[in-house]
């Protein structure tokens, strides 16, 4: 045990205020700290952490990088506080630059010792049109060797014990997310070690995939390759080490292959008869006033919970190509392709058994009294890793009005398009690629999620008076 106290910074989130009570997760586990007199939303106040216990095996395997300070958080608690964006943003537990997988991951009670909280998956979810992505489940998807429809490869269990003795990855994405409700714009700062031989890191990996991808960790060894962010969907660059450097381009997607942000989204909502009078003119030109009914759809009460901490922060890159290219050959076809239209896109899929999860959660809202309509999907972003070459071309084909433009009058968009070789049969082939693959999983059973997101749900109070009240209202009104 140390015999000293060590101190954090935390930022006070919207919503709290002085003298509340508030948790806090630490690299010590959770504290409750009052907030000091005089300090208001968005300022920082200082906590003392209990004494460090002595480290475990892992932490002593990989000890935190030189140069980086192990009290600084990578993202303060306003940065994991709750907004209207299209991705979850729920407090969140800081992450510690240079703390161990396994450390950082969350600590759950054994799935064995969850069997009752089963029950509320015995209700079924309505299923909702417009649930959105994050929803992959453990199903076929190419892995490099294999042939399409095999089952996803992963990682083996001694690269797994690699893994989860090195440093967490540093989160490039979120940390410049903030709070803000608009998508992120501007530069990636990169929070990583910065290299100056990737070729170097590159030949020391942590582990190599079967598909002979090296692995290493951004809190190690991170790429310098100017990054622009690219809405939710996640981060682009069209830095000319990228273009000519294999390993400068296999050290990028390993630094910026962060596991996306996901969430649970509740949504409860009901449906109301509405009426208005409208104005319809006749073949004859003669106009009369008409009473038409129609139904809107009004939301009750919407938020979302973040499942983000519970994917393993490694994700497994792999090649789904249907011409059995594996990661390197696809990376290798980007560095030698000279079209100026030539763009490589990693997308990043969670596997994770999401029916199971949403039937639970579905249920338990239930169980709490709700009874009008209720939607729990699963939003997620940071999803897409781009690399695109820089030129005059595609600086107008990237600009947003420029790319309206040319889909309007038509041939200029069919001109890029056949140029890009959208149509296989023009160009020599396709120069977007899109057939890599980074495969996440959260390695908790979905009762083990539910269990620790639990107290996060919640539903206004609704009596099953109140709904036999609507009824008879939408029969008679």
């Amino acid at each position: 045990f140390m015999s000293t106290m060590e101190t954090m910074q935390v930022q006070l989130p919207q919503g709290a205020f002085s003298g509340q009570q508030l948790q806090v997760s630490t690299p010590r586990g959770l504290m409750t700290v009052t907030v000091p007199m005089g300090v208001v939303a968005g300022q920082f106040f200082t906590i003392s952490l209990p004494a460090q216990p002595a480290p475990s095996q892992c932490a002593l395997a990989q000890p935190a990088p030189k140069g980086v300070s192990v009290s600084q958080p990578l993202l303060s608690v306003e940065e994991c506080s709750g907004s209207d964006t299209d991705f979850p943003r729920e407090p969140c537990p800081p992450i510690v630059m240079g703390t161990v997988v396994e450390d950082a991951m969350p600590k759950v009670a054994p799935a064995s010792s969850l069997a009752d909280q089963l029950s509320y998956s015995n209700v079924v979810a309505e299923p909702h049109p417009e649930d959105v992505g994050g929803e992959v489940a453990i199903s076929a998807a190419r892995a490099d060797g294999a042939g399409a429809g095999h089952p996803t490869a992963w990682y083996s269990d001694d690269q797994l014990e690699a893994l989860k003795c090195s440093p967490m990855p540093a989160d490039t994405f979120t940390a410049g997310v903030g709070s803000a409700s608009r998508p992120p714009v501007g530069e990636v700062i990169c929070q990583g070690l910065p290299v100056t031989s990737a070729a170097v890191v590159m030949g020391t990996p942590i582990v190599t995939t079967q598909g002979g991808f090296p692995v290493v960790s951004s809190a190690q060894a991170a790429s310098s390759a100017a990054t622009k962010y690219d809405g939710w969907e996640g981060i682009k660059s069209c830095d000319g080490r990228l273009q000519v450097d294999l390993d400068e381009l296999m050290l990028f997607f390993n630094t910026h292959n962060t596991r996306p942000l996901l969430g649970v989204e509740v949504h409860g909502w009901h449906r109301e008869r509405r009426s208005r009078t409208v104005t319809r003119r006749d073949k004859d030109g003669r106009t009369h006033h008409e009473t038409e009914h129609y139904w809107v759809t009004v939301t009750d009460f919407e938020y979302k919970v973040d499942l983000t901490r519970f994917i393993f922060p490694f994700g497994y890159i792999a090649s789904v190509d249907e011409n059995q290219l594996t990661v390197l050959q696809l990376l290798r076809k980007f560095v030698d392709d000279d079209n100026m239209l030539k763009s490589l896109s990693m997308i990043k899929e969670v596997q994770f058994d999401y029916s199971a999860m949403r039937a639970m959660v579905h249920g338990y809202i239930r169980s709490l009294g709700w009874r009008r309509g209720l939607t729990v999907s699963f939003p997620k972003a940071n999803y897409s890793v781009r690399v695109y070459h820089e030129n005059w071309l595609s600086q107008m084909w990237e600009n947003q009005c420029v790319n309206i433009l040319c889909h309007l009058t038509v041939l200029p968009c069919l001109a890029m398009r056949l140029y890009r070789g959208d149509c296989s049969c023009w160009c020599g082939g396709g120069h977007k690629e899109e057939d890599l693959r980074s495969f996440f999983r959260i390695q908790y059973a979905p009762v083990q999620v539910f269990e620790a997101i639990r107290p996060m749900l919640w539903c206004p109070g609704f009596s099953g008076a109140q709904f036999a009240m609507e009824m008879l209202r939408d029969v008679f009104w």
